[in-house]
């Protein structure tokens, strides 16, 4: 199964991001940030020295807990120089305040430069949804587009 994939878009980068459980789908929406901040990422990850971090984060809906998530990392890359994994991520549904909870465990790689200056990750077409990808097999994937403001 993809993890995302580039959608046609005018003025902006779209992306459908993709994922087994909503867990999966936070992460890689974060993989795909991270690949377009530095596109050798992907080659280069297991050769560079890494740090972990722990990310706690709450919000209003699901939908909005996924953009302040990418957010969060966006400010962390730019402010820090690198770009982020998520190599875990724990999501808890709606409490009895009406808040969803993500706690994520960031794994964080130096690079020298961005290749794609991302300004910030809209809520334009974020709607994460379960949807039935092969009927014959009933095989259910999470799916939502994300926009990133270049």
């Amino acid at each position: 199964m993809k993890k995302y994939e580039i959608l046609p878009h005018p003025a902006e980068l779209r992306l459908r991001i993709y994922g087994k459980t909503i867990e999966e789908l936070f992460q890689n929406a974060a993989l795909a940030l991270a690949e377009t901040l530095n596109s050798k990422f992907k080659s280069q990850k297991s050769k560079l020295q890494f740090k972990t971090q722990k990310l706690r984060i709450e919000s209003t809906d699901i939908n909005s807990l996924l953009v302040d998530f990418l957010s969060e990392i966006l400010a962390k890359s730019q402010i820090n120089k690198k770009v982020y994994k998520a190599d875990f991520v724990k999501i808890r549904p709606e409490s009895a305040e009406g808040l969803h909870y993500l706690e994520a465990e960031l794994i964080g790689f130096p690079i020298e430069r961005f290749d794609e200056d991302i300004k910030a990750v809209t809520y334009q077409d974020v709607n994460i949804k379960l949807k039935t990808k092969n009927l014959k097999l009933k095989t259910k994937v999470w799916q939502t587009d994300l926009v990133f403001d270049i």
